[in-house]
Protein backbone atom coordinates (compact mmCIF):
# COMPACT_ATOMS: atom_id res chain seq x y z
CA UNK A 1 0.00 0.00 0.00
CA UNK A 2 2.54 1.80 0.91
CA UNK A 3 4.05 1.95 -2.67
CA UNK A 4 0.99 3.30 -4.33
CA UNK A 5 0.92 6.66 -2.00
CA UNK A 6 3.25 8.71 -4.84
CA UNK A 7 1.14 7.52 -7.66
CA UNK A 8 -1.67 8.67 -5.77
CA UNK A 9 0.22 11.74 -5.10
CA UNK A 10 0.96 12.66 -8.77
CA UNK A 11 -2.83 11.40 -10.11
CA UNK A 12 -3.59 14.45 -7.21
CA UNK A 13 -1.42 16.60 -8.76
CA UNK A 14 -1.83 15.92 -11.93
CA UNK A 15 -5.56 16.89 -11.58
CA UNK A 16 -5.19 19.31 -10.05
CA UNK A 17 -3.22 21.64 -12.50
CA UNK A 18 -5.50 20.53 -15.43
CA UNK A 19 -8.73 22.03 -13.10
CA UNK A 20 -6.56 25.05 -12.24
CA UNK A 21 -5.13 25.48 -16.14
CA UNK A 22 -9.39 24.71 -17.54
CA UNK A 23 -7.20 22.77 -20.33
CA UNK A 24 -5.60 25.37 -21.93
CA UNK A 25 -2.58 23.72 -22.05
CA UNK A 26 -1.08 25.92 -25.41
CA UNK A 27 -1.01 29.20 -23.81
CA UNK A 28 -3.84 30.48 -26.50
CA UNK A 29 -5.89 33.48 -25.77
CA UNK A 30 -9.65 32.74 -24.56
CA UNK A 31 -11.34 32.42 -28.01
CA UNK A 32 -14.70 35.38 -28.17
CA UNK A 33 -17.60 35.12 -29.42
CA UNK A 34 -18.57 37.96 -32.15
CA UNK A 35 -21.89 39.47 -33.25
CA UNK A 36 -22.88 40.21 -36.70
CA UNK A 37 -24.84 42.43 -37.89
CA UNK A 38 -28.70 42.26 -38.44
CA UNK A 39 -29.88 42.81 -42.12
CA UNK A 40 -31.86 45.96 -42.78
CA UNK A 41 -35.44 45.74 -43.84
CA UNK A 42 -35.96 45.68 -47.15
CA UNK A 43 -38.80 47.85 -48.74
CA UNK A 44 -39.37 46.34 -52.00
CA UNK A 45 -39.46 42.86 -50.45
CA UNK A 46 -43.20 40.75 -50.78
CA UNK A 47 -45.87 40.30 -47.91
CA UNK A 48 -44.96 36.86 -46.46
CA UNK A 49 -48.35 35.46 -45.46
CA UNK A 50 -46.76 32.62 -43.65
CA UNK A 51 -46.20 32.69 -39.86
CA UNK A 52 -43.07 33.89 -38.62
CA UNK A 53 -41.57 32.66 -35.30
CA UNK A 54 -40.95 34.87 -32.29
CA UNK A 55 -37.44 36.14 -31.25
CA UNK A 56 -35.29 34.40 -29.20
CA UNK A 57 -35.53 35.71 -25.61
CA UNK A 58 -32.16 34.77 -24.93
CA UNK A 59 -29.77 38.12 -25.11
CA UNK A 60 -27.00 38.49 -28.21
CA UNK A 61 -24.11 37.59 -27.63
CA UNK A 62 -21.34 40.12 -27.46
CA UNK A 63 -17.86 40.81 -28.51
CA UNK A 64 -15.29 41.38 -25.74
CA UNK A 65 -11.71 42.85 -26.88
CA UNK A 66 -9.83 39.98 -26.90
CA UNK A 67 -6.79 39.54 -23.57
CA UNK A 68 -4.26 36.86 -23.28
CA UNK A 69 -4.24 34.33 -20.73
CA UNK A 70 -3.09 35.87 -17.32
CA UNK A 71 -4.37 40.03 -18.63
CA UNK A 72 -7.33 41.34 -17.09
CA UNK A 73 -9.40 43.64 -18.94
CA UNK A 74 -9.86 47.30 -18.12
CA UNK A 75 -13.48 47.95 -16.69
CA UNK A 76 -16.17 49.74 -18.63
CA UNK A 77 -17.96 52.94 -16.94
CA UNK A 78 -21.20 52.10 -15.24
CA UNK A 79 -23.77 51.64 -17.59
CA UNK A 80 -26.76 54.07 -17.44
CA UNK A 81 -29.60 51.88 -18.20
CA UNK A 82 -31.12 49.04 -16.61
CA UNK A 83 -31.99 48.83 -12.66
CA UNK A 84 -28.99 49.75 -10.73
CA UNK A 85 -27.01 47.32 -8.37
CA UNK A 86 -24.76 48.60 -6.05
CA UNK A 87 -21.62 46.79 -4.55
CA UNK A 88 -22.08 47.08 -0.86
CA UNK A 89 -18.75 48.02 1.60
CA UNK A 90 -19.59 44.93 3.69
CA UNK A 91 -19.79 42.20 1.05
CA UNK A 92 -20.05 38.66 3.72
CA UNK A 93 -22.66 40.96 5.99
CA UNK A 94 -24.80 41.77 2.99
CA UNK A 95 -24.48 38.00 1.78
CA UNK A 96 -25.08 36.73 4.54
CA UNK A 97 -28.34 38.27 5.52
CA UNK A 98 -29.73 36.11 3.53
CA UNK A 99 -28.87 32.88 4.99
CA UNK A 100 -31.82 29.87 6.05
CA UNK A 101 -34.30 32.10 4.11
CA UNK A 102 -35.68 30.27 0.63
CA UNK A 103 -33.05 31.26 -1.74
CA UNK A 104 -33.12 30.55 -5.86
CA UNK A 105 -30.43 31.21 -7.93
CA UNK A 106 -31.15 31.99 -11.78
CA UNK A 107 -28.34 32.18 -14.28
CA UNK A 108 -27.88 35.76 -16.12
CA UNK A 109 -25.32 36.71 -18.50
CA UNK A 110 -22.62 39.87 -18.15
CA UNK A 111 -22.16 41.96 -21.13
CA UNK A 112 -18.35 43.34 -20.17
CA UNK A 113 -18.49 45.96 -22.72
CA UNK A 114 -21.50 47.66 -21.20
CA UNK A 115 -21.40 46.30 -17.83
CA UNK A 116 -24.97 44.89 -18.00
CA UNK A 117 -25.93 42.00 -16.55
CA UNK A 118 -29.14 40.31 -18.45
CA UNK A 119 -31.15 38.04 -16.07
CA UNK A 120 -33.64 36.25 -18.79
CA UNK A 121 -37.57 37.48 -17.43
CA UNK A 122 -35.91 39.86 -14.95
CA UNK A 123 -34.55 42.20 -16.87
CA UNK A 124 -31.24 44.56 -17.18
CA UNK A 125 -29.11 45.64 -14.32
CA UNK A 126 -26.71 48.20 -14.32
CA UNK A 127 -23.69 46.66 -11.76
CA UNK A 128 -21.57 49.32 -9.98
CA UNK A 129 -18.69 49.03 -9.59
CA UNK A 130 -18.09 46.77 -13.33
CA UNK A 131 -16.65 43.59 -12.39
CA UNK A 132 -13.23 42.60 -14.58
CA UNK A 133 -11.55 39.85 -15.39
CA UNK A 134 -12.42 36.79 -17.46
CA UNK A 135 -14.77 33.90 -17.32
CA UNK A 136 -16.84 36.04 -15.60
CA UNK A 137 -20.62 34.42 -14.61
CA UNK A 138 -23.71 36.23 -13.09
CA UNK A 139 -26.81 34.98 -11.39
CA UNK A 140 -29.86 36.41 -9.66
CA UNK A 141 -30.68 35.07 -6.25
CA UNK A 142 -34.30 35.44 -5.80
CA UNK A 143 -35.05 35.73 -1.53
CA UNK A 144 -38.64 34.35 -0.60
CA UNK A 145 -39.87 35.26 -4.17
CA UNK A 146 -38.24 38.96 -4.57
CA UNK A 147 -35.20 39.47 -6.41
CA UNK A 148 -32.67 40.87 -3.90
CA UNK A 149 -29.10 40.66 -5.52
CA UNK A 150 -26.83 39.98 -8.43
CA UNK A 151 -23.99 37.51 -8.05
CA UNK A 152 -20.99 37.74 -9.93
CA UNK A 153 -17.87 35.85 -10.20
CA UNK A 154 -14.70 35.88 -12.39
CA UNK A 155 -12.13 33.61 -12.86
CA UNK A 156 -9.28 35.06 -13.55
CA UNK A 157 -8.42 36.73 -11.00
CA UNK A 158 -10.61 34.38 -8.83
CA UNK A 159 -13.22 36.97 -7.16
CA UNK A 160 -16.83 37.07 -6.43
CA UNK A 161 -18.78 40.58 -6.16
CA UNK A 162 -22.21 40.87 -4.39
CA UNK A 163 -24.10 43.74 -6.04
CA UNK A 164 -27.88 44.92 -3.80
CA UNK A 165 -30.66 45.48 -6.19
CA UNK A 166 -31.63 49.09 -6.09
CA UNK A 167 -35.48 48.89 -7.19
Amino acid sequence: MLRLAPVYLAAIVFSLAVIVCGGDDDATPTPTITVGASPAPSTTTPADDSKTEAPSQSPAAVTAAPTAPGDIPTAPPTASEGTPAIAPEDQGAFAGQFLGQPLDQEGCTYNPTTALVTCPGRGLYAIDPPIVGQDISCNIWIVSGVAELIQCTSVEPLKTTYYEIME
